[in-house]
């Protein structure tokens, strides 16, 4: 990992050459050199890739990572106090004057220590016979098409529980009225949220159980997340900011189960407390209702009174090499030649699937050859323990991945994770580097193809997807959760920080600080006093004192959910990514030159200085009024998410330009905002012009749908709610004529009053539709004129009003393999 850190800061320090020249006057002849020492540096790491197993290899290459953290922090402490110096008024510079001479002298004294530092590595390197080795290649990726195949965690590829499933299916289907539990009980990777996912999605559980929800339990568990995360599944009308108690939540979980049959799932429980916490809210209305629980340990089978708890075994010999053929072959066949071999692969992983289905998808990179297979099985041969074959996978890792790898260790145990979130963070840390530097894609496609290789090796599980088939969400196995932390603090990459290891922390330097607290504990950030720290993160049940956090003005990123600014907002010159629940952002915000990313979800205040943030990419916003803007132009704004009662909002946006944005998200509180509840879609602010625009997202009342020129001809996603008055001739003639529109969801405004549609689709109409969602329509009649609708694929109506033969009719209309899904309530 150490070349990695090396790497990342030599494009910090060119980017701080080229951007920052005047800010380094006086240094940058030493800074330069630096660059050249580390480049230097960075070849012999690469070279002795390979031969990390040796200890004073180890050895050398820990003092280079240390070497490049504090080259780093030395480059950036100056930056910001010239930036500091550089603000001041000419009086305040003059007074200031005498700090100047002496802080150049420091950072030159700071310079010539890591020279020493540098001269000593090299002196190791010669004095213990360290030689350049050759540069291991990686092999090149798997063809396009595997790359693009997205795993769900329910996995496809599901092996040997046909007969585990049939016999918890059986024990949830048993006569007795009575609440009862069904366990599933088995070691960490046998697969048991896998088993429970299948039964939670098979059709006839659904069919017996009409009301069901999932929660996930943890060893981090935590008592209001747990029952929020059942009442999302139980109603749609429950939201997290909502200020409620514990009990309250209990109670609503109780007011949604009374008198219905119920299958409730709590995945991953550790111990009986969780069971006592929450039984409360299961109310046994004789029903017949059940709650099925997976755990590691017996003791949840004495505390919940099951009967006969299912114990998952591993896998049989077979078993086994059905899965990890799955996995590496896909729909092929293993070749006869390589399956002896393989086999012997296999055993090494004791018919344990976590080991198996992530040693798979290490082969499934390489060749299909017997000596690729000989080097493969010599590697593994005296890897016995599950942890050993995770390392083995994430040692054949391309540099690239590793970090972002790592990086989901930030997260808590369980946690379903946002991966347009997890890919904006990777490129705000310098993880995301394009492949040529001209190149035209965006750094967010290069995260999305990191994101696809992890999935498809394996490492990480794919929780939900989006309606192109992209990921939405993401989770990753707790024993790879450990691994990241285990190998995050060997390398100093990161902590996580609980109420039980905090004393053990404060002597250590992390770049990277994760929070993961339950009130009523505190932690007071500023004890740390880590000035190297470069990222924060706090998980929403922390209850932290970070007000000032003067220990972190070399953040790049903060990802504080729940919590305010701190006070020195505008000496934190390098922060990248910014992500606070609520707090009025100051006129210091123009100073944060560097941010690219900024959530707020919400502000009573907005300082105009937003708009001079010029290398803003991503602006989420939820805001009561926005601040005024006069002729400013946002180059660099991809997203931009905002909610709003500002009535003024369209004649503000007018006057800020976004050529290159690509998601627009428009939202107004439904109780407020414009009088009117509508507006005329010709109003937005040149949407037209947005050639770069490829979705859009209007979730307030529109007037003058059919304005043919408000869509921009490249627009591949259009959400909209629609108003009552609609005129859905004109509104679908319009749509329907856009060349490129590929999603379509038209919803009501989730008051329960049905919007009237005849859905008459003309000739040649929808060209690249692939995917129509539609919520709260009253569907009068639907006609398909020829070439109408010719990609159609997937079809899903919710809370809509139809006809008893309308379902009939769309299975004739589009025989040729769409998916029809139909949600009545």
């Amino acid at each position: 990992m150490a070349d990695n850190v090396v790497s990342f800061l030599l494009e910090n320090l060119t980017r701080l050459l080229n951007d920052e020249v005047k800010l380094l006057f006086g240094v940058e002849e030493k800074v330069n050199f630096l660059a050249n020492e580390l480049q230097f540096i960075n070849i012999f790491l690469k070279s002795s890739e390979g031969k990390r197993s040796d200890q004073v290899v180890k050895q050398v290459v820990s003092q280079i990572r240390d070497v490049a953290y504090k080259a780093e922090d030395v480059v950036d402490t100056y930056v910001t106090n010239i930036s500091k110096h550089k603000n001041r008024n000419i009086l305040s510079k003059l007074f200031h004057g005498k700090n100047q001479v002496i802080l150049l002298h420091e950072v030159n004294t700071e310079i010539e220590n890591i020279k020493s530092q540098i001269d000593e590595i090299y002196k190791n390197k010669e004095r213990y016979g360290i030689e350049q080795g050759e540069f291991q290649r990686e092999e090149a990726a798997a063809a396009e098409s595997l790359r693009r195949r997205r795993r769900d965690v329910e996995e496809e590829d599901v092996v040997g529980f046909v007969h585990d499933s049939s016999v918890v299916i059986q024990q949830l289907k048993e006569s007795d009225l009575r609440l009862k539990v069904v366990s599933i009980i088995g070691m960490g990777g046998l697969g048991k949220t896998t088993l429970a996912r299948k039964i939670y999605n098979n059709h006839e559980v659904n069919t017996l159980f009409p009301c069901r929800a999932w929660g996930y339990v943890s060893n981090d568990y935590r008592p209001m997340e747990l029952l929020l995360s059942l009442l999302k599944c139980l109603s749609s009308s429950i939201s997290e900011r909502e200020n409620l108690s514990e009990e309250d939540l209990k109670n609503k979980v109780a007011a949604e189960l009374k008198e219905k049959k119920y299958l409730i799932v709590l995945d991953d429980i550790w111990n009986s407390q969780v069971w006592d916490e929450v039984k409360g809210a299961f109310p046994d209305d004789k029903t017949g209702s059940r709650i099925l629980i997976t755990s590691r340990t017996n003791e949840m089978v004495h505390c919940t009174r099951t009967t006969s708890p299912h114990y998952l075994p591993v896998l049989n010999e077979d078993e086994s090499w059905e899965l990890f053929s799955k996995k590496v072959f896909r729909d092929e066949q293993c070749p006869p030649y390589l399956e002896p071999l393989g086999r012997s692969i296999v055993e090494t992983c004791k018919g344990l699937p976590l080991a198996i289905v992530v040693l798979a998808g290490l082969v499934a990179k390489k060749e299909r050859s017997q000596r690729e297979w000989k080097r493969i099985k010599h590697e593994i041969l005296h890897h016995t323990r599950v942890r050993d074959i995770l390392k083995l996978s994430y040692d054949s890792l391309p540099s690239s991945l590793k970090h972002c790898f790592l990086y989901f260790g930030i997260y808590p145990e369980d946690y379903e994770i946002n991966v347009k979130e997890v890919m904006q963070l990777w490129i705000a840390e310098g993880f995301i580097q394009k492949e040529k530097p001209n190149a035209s894609e965006e750094l967010e496609d290069v995260a999305d193809r990191y994101l696809d290789d992890l999935v498809d090796r394996s490492l990480v599980q794919v929780a939900k997807k989006r309606s192109d088939g992209g990921v939405k969400t993401c989770r990753i196995h707790d024993l790879l959760r450990e691994f990241c932390i285990s190998e995050s603090s060997n390398n100093k990459f990161l902590e996580v920080c609980k109420e039980s290891n905090v004393d053990n922390l404060r002597n250590l330097n992390p770049r990277r600080l994760s929070f993961h607290c339950q009130p009523p504990s505190y932690i007071f950030v500023d004890t740390f006093q880590n000035p190297c720290t470069r990222s924060v993160f706090i998980f929403p049940e922390a209850s932290i004192d970070y007000y000032s956090m003067k220990s972190f003005e070399l953040a790049r990123v903060l990802h504080l959910p729940f919590y305010s600014l701190p006070i020195n907002l505008k000496r934190m010159i390098h922060l990248r990514y910014l992500k606070i629940h609520s707090g009025d952002l100051p006129t210091s915000i123009s100073c944060l030159w560097n941010l690219e990313t900024l959530y707020i979800y919400r502000t009573r205040k907005l300082s105009s200085g937003i708009w001079k943030l010029k290398q803003l990419k991503h602006l989420h916003l939820s805001v009561s009024k926005l601040p005024k803007a006069s002729g400013e132009r946002m180059e660099n704004l991809q997203t931009l998410w905002l909610k709003t009662e500002d009535e003024q909002m369209i004649s503000k946006l007018k006057n800020v330009m976004f050529p290159r944005l690509r998601k627009l998200t428009l939202l107004t509180n439904p109780w407020h905002g414009y009088p009117s509840q509508s507006l005329l879609l010709e109003e937005l602010p040149s949407l037209h012009q947005l050639s770069n625009l490829w979705s859009l997202n209007i979730m307030f009342h529109l007037a003058q749908l059919s304005y043919s020129k408000a869509f921009p001809s490249n627009l591949t996603k259009i959400s909209l709610k629609l108003p009552f008055e609609v005129e859905c001739h004109h509104l679908m003639n319009t749509l329907g004529g856009l060349p490129n529109l590929q999603i379509l969801k038209l919803t009501d405004d989730g008051h329960f009053v049905f919007i009237q549609f005849d859905l008459h689709i003309g000739i040649g109409k929808f060209t690249q539709l692939q995917v129509l969602h539609m919520r709260g329509i009253s569907i009068n009649s639907w006609i398909l004129e020829e070439g109408a609708m010719p990609c159609l694929q997937h079809l899903f109506m919710k809370r809509c009003h139809y006809s008893s033969g309308l379902v009939e009719q769309l299975r004739f209309e589009f025989r040729n393999g769409c998916k029809i899904i139909i949600q009545d309530w």
